[in-house]
């Protein structure tokens, strides 16, 4: 073959390296800058929302117990204590009211002794007429 003359610089050839370099760098830019804004914008909001972080724990109790408090839980314990012996005082005058004798229709002194008869008359078949 013969060889050929070479061309003047305005006929030249351009090289394309630079354009396609150019293009693949200037595309992978652009879908690593979507990929970021979309996970900025939507991915870590959403992630953030679901997944949360148990809270963080309480601060710890102070190392002595408050003496307001404890005196106002005595005072509540002395209330309590009153009050409950009140009740068992009162349980105490029921259970002895049911120790009691009872007057019924059959024994008007309530003497619960079968054998024992009451001094009264006894009341008539009829019951009382006034």
């Amino acid at each position: 073959m013969a060889d050929t003359p070479p061309l003047p610089p305005e006929q030249r050839p351009t090289p394309r390296w630079p354009l396609i370099l150019g293009g693949l760098l200037g595309g992978f830019l652009l879908v690593a800058a979507g990929l970021g804004l979309g996970w900025y914008l939507f991915y870590r909001p959403v992630v953030n929302v679901a997944v949360q972080l148990p809270p963080p724990p309480p601060p710890p109790a102070p190392p002595g117990p408050d003496q307001a408090q404890v005196k106002a839980l005595e005072d509540q314990i002395d209330k309590q204590k009153a009050a409950n012996k009140q009740i068992e005082d009162q349980i105490a005058a029921l259970k002895d009211r049911l120790r009691q004798d009872v007057c019924t229709m059959k024994d008007p002194l309530g003497t619960k002794e079968p054998g024992k008869e009451p001094s009264q008359t006894p009341i008539p078949p009829g019951g009382q007429k006034t």
